[in-house]
């Protein structure tokens, strides 16, 4: 099977899930999916979401890397490999409040920082401030191979999230990337990735996004 190199934003989405899914993701034509269980992988939205206990989240939780629509804009499909699995790899466009909780829970790993600054074009130190981190206590984390801080890993979803908004938006992923990082005057002059650092910004630069998307007032 052919395969290519996976891009800065396979390689991002794949630590950001890696202690969900232990996945590691290699690029190829086809859709190979299978489940160390019996039976077909779990869906968003399926039937372990419905337990309600703990076990039941978090298995449900682990589905993510099976149940997310692969991004269309790269004409191709991922695998990941999981030990004696191959799972459906993902790329969400939006993480229901249930996954993002269990994904902040399990921990994001910091090396996650250079392919979030490889993908929006940034330098490392600035991938760090707009997760709310200073350059020492990021490289500190890369270097102990520590988990994000909570309220790093929380803006690191949300990012991810207006990075997706933002891919749907323009015509490129470049034009994604570069509208993130330009001040805006919506935004009194702050990047939206400067603005996103906090919830309500987020929701700001969500709301310019649409009107971009769709027209409006904003």
């Amino acid at each position: 099977m052919s395969s290519t190199a996976a891009s800065p934003l396979h390689n991002l989405w794949s630590i950001v899930l890696s202690k969900v899914g232990g996945a590691h993701i290699e690029l190829g034509d086809n859709i190979i999916t299978t489940n160390n269980e019996v039976g077909p992988a779990p869906r968003a939205g399926g039937k372990a979401a419905a337990k309600g206990d703990a076990k039941g989240d978090l298995n449900y939780v682990k589905g993510v890397g099976r149940a997310f629509k692969i991004d269309s804009k790269l004409g191709r499909h991922a695998r990941v490999h999981r030990k004696s699995a191959v799972e459906l790899l993902t790329i969400p466009d939006h993480l229901s409040a249930k996954q993002a909780y269990v994904i902040v829970k399990l921990g994001i790993p910091s090396r996650s920082l250079e392919p979030l600054s490889d993908h929006l074009g940034i330098g490392k130190g600035a991938a760090a401030g707009v997760l709310g981190m200073d350059r020492a206590t990021a490289n500190r984390k890369v270097a102990k191979d520590d988990v994000l801080p909570t309220y790093a890993a929380e803006s690191m979803l949300r990012l991810l999230e207006l990075d997706a908004m933002a891919r749907d938006t323009f015509e490129t992923d470049e034009e994604a990337a570069a509208w993130l990082r330009q001040p805006h005057p919506m935004l009194d002059g702050e990047t939206p990735l400067d603005c996103a650092k906090s919830g309500f910004g987020a929701e700001r630069v969500k709301d310019i996004l649409n009107a971009v998307k769709y027209g409006g007032v904003v």
